[in-house]
């Protein structure tokens, strides 16, 4: 064999392995028009991962969250309902270090989330496919999309993108956001304003939404009445003492609305303060503080609860 075809060969193995380590997470991804995506440009931009024009967007600092006096049960239910734990080489309080994602519908499950962190795709593999064959487990069905290991049960499922991005979601979500990497669509499309409350310095979590056009409300309104006339939300919550803090911004068609919103809220204020009477369980209302007012089509609150308290409901509940 000539240097020169030695060459080509060598140069053609190394190309053939630097696409293969797709599989690892850490390596290059060719799209859908040949060009190759580096896992850096994958990892840069969370929101760019995500489809256009979410319902609602969410972000939490994980990290934060397992640092605050509730780290402790959240990790306890990270460790109990994530599917793949340390055999995959995966600690949520360790590892975890944000996650953000977007609601595409208010009925029904169409959700993806990005979480940000060092992950393991191989051990995932690995300990996937352990657990879809093993007898009485839920089905873990492996399939592959987009050049990726899409591990799902039901209606819900992950995949391992890179060594430091891992999709979780339904199926259609998961597959609208791994559309955006094969077709290199890694630019933001989620509402620039929603995007702008992660960038708050103070805020360790965000909930923001739009539902001015999602005929769904109405419905869930019946159940949630602040919820009747709702045009748009922003939330921004915290982990300082007492636990949970949250200080938002509900936006409706008219000042009419606003005011029954105001109302619905103080009156669930007092309907928190009946369930004292769950001491008997050894179970307190967690919420301390609740303040509500309006101005103009605007209902303002700011909110607190005690982390013991949450822990609590949360260890009862789940």
């Amino acid at each position: 064999m000539s240097k020169n075809v030695r060459r080509i060969a060598a140069a053609f193995l190394l190309l053939f392995a630097v696409a293969c380590k797709h599989n690892e997470g850490d390596s290059v991804v060719v799209t859908g028009d040949g060009t190759r995506l580096s896992s850096e440009a994958i990892d840069q931009d969370p929101l760019a991962l995500l489809p256009k024009d979410p319902v609602v967007l969410a972000w939490v600092d994980a990290r934060g969250f397992f640092a605050s006096p509730l780290g402790g049960e959240a990790n306890r239910l990270a460790t109990k309902y994530f599917p793949l734990g340390q055999e995959a080489g995966f600690v949520a309080s360790r590892d975890l270090q944000s996650l953000v994602g977007g609601v595409y519908s208010l009925s029904g499950v169409d959700v993806v989330f990005v979480a940000k962190g060092d992950f393991h795709p191989e051990m995932i593999k690995a300990v996937a496919e352990r657990q879809a064959a093993a007898a009485g487990a839920v089905p873990l069905i492996h399939s592959r999309y987009a050049g990726n290991d899409v591990y799902t049960a039901g209606n819900l499922g992950l995949t391992a993108v890179t060594t430091h991005t891992l999709l979780l979601g339904s199926q259609t979500g998961m597959r609208r956001a791994l559309d955006r990497i094969r077709d290199n669509r890694l630019t933001r499309e989620v509402p620039e304003w929603m995007a702008k409350l992660i960038e708050q310095p103070q805020a360790a979590l965000v909930v923001a939404g739009d539902t001015s056009s999602r005929p769904e409300l109405a419905a869930l309104a019946k159940t949630a009445p602040f919820l009747a006339g709702l045009t748009t939300f922003r939330i921004l919550g915290n982990f300082q003492p007492p636990g949970l803090n949250f200080a938002g911004t509900l936006s409706y068609l008219n000042g009419e609305s606003a005011l029954a919103g105001a109302e619905s809220l103080r009156n669930a204020a007092q309907m928190a303060s009946a369930l004292n009477l769950l001491a008997i369980f050894g179970i307190s209302s967690p919420l301390r503080k609740l303040e509500v007012n309006t101005q103009g089509t605007d209902t303002m609150f700011v909110s607190a609860f005690d982390a013991e308290g949450v822990a609590q409901l949360l260890s009862r509940a789940m």
